[in-house]
């Protein structure tokens, strides 16, 4: 089997490039991509210059070995913690994605310098591909980042209202200063008030009762309040009890993880 030197280099060269970015999205260690672009040239002229020069497998593996050390500094400004992260990384990805080429792969060869893969889809459009991926890694990980820092902020609630009970998820509102006769308020969303008091809309809608006026960038907006029996609230393992606690009840929520949000107040 014939294998060329200049494709080999450059496979090598965006698959590296793919492994660094992968590495940088998980850790944001501080980097520039022409650092991982240079880090990835010479992890490629490593692979180049071990499968011309050396044929003993132990000493590959530790020239190999040098290459990811060398790679990681090139590619990344980090402290020694940092640093040793990365290389971890660098080999749970090089391993990960292996085994995902290896997989759209019709034959692979094992050589004294690697595996060689021989498959009918173009490996070029396979790590470019790779590539692609790794940016719509990125904007998956700033979701989960996100959804993460949200899902901290959320508590689970035990609402009661005539022998009745309901549990949901509140969210943690800092910005929900809400106040009634100097009593904070939380906003709940319309669907879980009703199946708590065991109301249809009309009813809810007929019946008479006091408001509170909310704003936002959007305008002002009317939210009617009612009183429960009591709230309850799970702190660090404990339950916090507050009666009579105040709702607004709002007809406009989006979220699908929480039904309420709560008062820094209560907290």
């Amino acid at each position: 089997m014939t294998i060329y030197i200049e494709a080999f280099l450059i496979q090598n060269i965006l698959i590296n490039f793919c492994l660094l970015r992968l590495v940088y999205l998980t850790t944001k260690s501080t980097t520039k991509t022409y650092k991982m672009i240079f880090s990835a040239i010479f992890g490629a002229i490593f692979s180049v210059l071990g499968a011309i020069l050396l044929k003993n497998v132990i000493i590959l593996n530790i020239f190999k070995l040098l290459a990811a050390i060398v790679m990681i500094i090139i590619a990344f400004k980090c402290t020694r913690k940092q640093f040793i992260f990365n290389f971890i990384l660098l080999f749970i990805y090089t391993y990960s994605l292996g085994g995902a080429i290896t997989s759209l792969s019709g034959t692979s060869y094992f050589t004294s310098f690697g595996v060689i893969i021989s498959s009918k889809i173009n490996l070029y459009a396979v790590t470019i591909f790779i590539i692609v991926l790794t940016y719509i890694f990125e904007l998956v990980v700033k979701h989960i980042k996100f959804k993460v820092k949200t899902n901290n902020l959320i508590y689970p609630i035990t609402l009661y209202k005539n022998r009745k009970k309901i549990k949901i998820d509140a969210y943690l509102d800092t910005g929900n200063l809400l106040s009634f006769n100097d009593s904070p308020v939380i906003i709940l969303d319309i669907n879980s008030y009703l199946k708590l008091t065991d109301k249809n809309l009309i009813d809810y809608y007929i019946t008479p009762g006091e408001y509170i006026s909310t704003g936002t960038v959007n305008g002002t907006n009317k939210l009617k309040i009612e009183k429960l029996d009591k709230l309850e609230i799970k702190l660090n393992g404990k339950n916090k009890v507050i009666n009579n606690q105040l709702v607004a009840i709002s007809s406009s929520f989006k979220s699908t993880n929480y039904k309420a949000l709560l008062s820094p107040a209560i907290i």
